[in-house]
């Protein structure tokens, strides 16, 4: 079976540089909710356990956490990856007029 040969001047897209997809967005926004929920824990163990001044912080911090791990997860990622080139297909040489016909 012969190979195929590549043109020189042939235009090669590349789909490694589409965007991520969907679920690999979802999956990275429940990881960030979920690291945030675990904060929200933390800081409800150091307010039980800490004296009153940084009791109070603590206890701030877990009630406004949701709230921001919320807003954060729901933001989607601004970084956006450049696509490849739009492809132009090659210019076709027009037809002229029919010489044959002035016979």
């Amino acid at each position: 079976m012969p190979r195929r040969r590549d043109k020189a001047d042939e235009t090669v897209i590349s789909v490694t540089s589409a965007q991520p997809g969907r679920s690999e967005d979802l999956d990275s926004r429940i990881v960030r909710y979920a690291w945030m929920m675990s904060l929200r824990i933390v800081c409800f163990v150091l307010a039980v356990v800490t004296p009153s001044p940084w009791r109070w912080m603590f206890i701030v911090a877990a009630v406004f956490l949701p709230s921001i791990a919320v807003v954060l997860a729901n933001a989607r990622r601004t970084s956006k990856v450049t696509g490849a080139a739009v492809y132009l297909p090659p210019a076709r040489g027009e037809l002229g007029p029919d010489l044959d016909t002035e016979k």
